[in-house]
């Protein structure tokens, strides 16, 4: 019996160090490239695994936390983080609403990659399945379940993986990768168009 605890506990240990390797290894990967840009396709399935719908768009981040992700087919939206508040805004329904980064992070936990804080990193385990980098929040409140990115020869993320806390899947591949964009000034800040309602919950 001492032997099957001891036996245990050197499992946990490994496992637990492995997790902290993946972790420190992704983390390192996305710290090659200070700013990025990519056009993405998404196919969402239910919790069948039956398809839903299909969407499409552009992301763009420049570290630290300023995020740009524009859905633009077929339902346009828009997430924007200067780095400090996060913005989100539906032209459909004609309303902005604005949270707290920290808040944002935990439903839209894309935002991990473009942070630089490593405490963030803390509440997550990563772990790699086949070339993928798994991530999963500690946190069962959170609404994403997990995620895994993938990444090409050159280390650009070129594919990840989103599941929910009720089933439902996105899988999102990129193209027109670049890691040294040229962005404007003003590209990480959103300014509501007139007339917009504005939710603000900071």
């Amino acid at each position: 019996m001492k032997k099957l605890a001891t036996l245990g506990l050197l499992l946990l240990s490994v496992s637990g160090a492995a997790l902290a390797d993946a972790r420190a290894d992704l983390q390192k990967k996305l710290a090659t490239f200070e700013r990025f840009s990519a056009s993405f396709s998404q196919q969402v399935f239910d919790e069948r695994g039956e398809p839903m719908q299909s969407a499409g768009g552009t992301m763009e981040l420049s570290r630290p936390d300023r995020f740009r992700w524009h859905t633009q087919v077929p339902d346009e939206s828009l997430i924007v983080s200067n780095g400090t508040d996060v913005w989100m805004y539906d032209p459909f329904v004609e309303q902005v609403t604005i949270v707290p980064l920290a808040e944002a992070v935990l439903n839209t936990p894309f935002l991990l990659i473009a942070g630089s804080d490593g405490h963030r990193w803390q509440q997550y385990d990563v772990s790699r399945q086949g070339d993928a980098y798994v991530v999963k929040s500690r946190n069962a409140a959170e609404l994403i379940k997990e995620f895994s990115l993938t990444f090409d020869r050159q280390n650009r993320i070129e594919r990840f993986v989103v599941i929910e806390s009720g089933g439902q899947r996105s899988e999102f591949s990129l193209s027109e990768v670049d890691t040294s964009p040229t962005f404007q000034a003003g590209r990480f800040q959103f300014n509501p168009p007139s007339g917009v309602m504005i939710d603000d919950q900071r």
